[in-house]
């Protein structure tokens, strides 16, 4: 019995290690999520001249969008 109770300690504090792994990714990986493209309810067209490298960048991937047409916004 003190052999299975150990068993399933070790177990449970893997499981809960993967968990806390998961968790803290997510949430390096969250504020490069929040920063592609302006915020919703934001102009465009102010948050690109506010943001010029992160407009460039956004651009880039985005070319379909409108403020992306303006010949300001390499």
């Amino acid at each position: 019995m003190f052999l299975k109770t150990n068993m399933i300690k070790y177990i449970y504090d893997k499981i809960s290690i993967i968990g806390y792994i998961v968790i803290i990714i997510a949430v390096l990986r969250l504020p490069l999520a929040l920063a592609a493209g302006p915020p919703p309810g934001v102009d465009q067209t102010v948050w690109c001249e506010q943001n010029a490298d992160e407009c460039s960048e956004w651009c880039a991937e985005n070319s379909e969008e409108d403020i992306c047409q303006e010949p300001d916004c390499d």
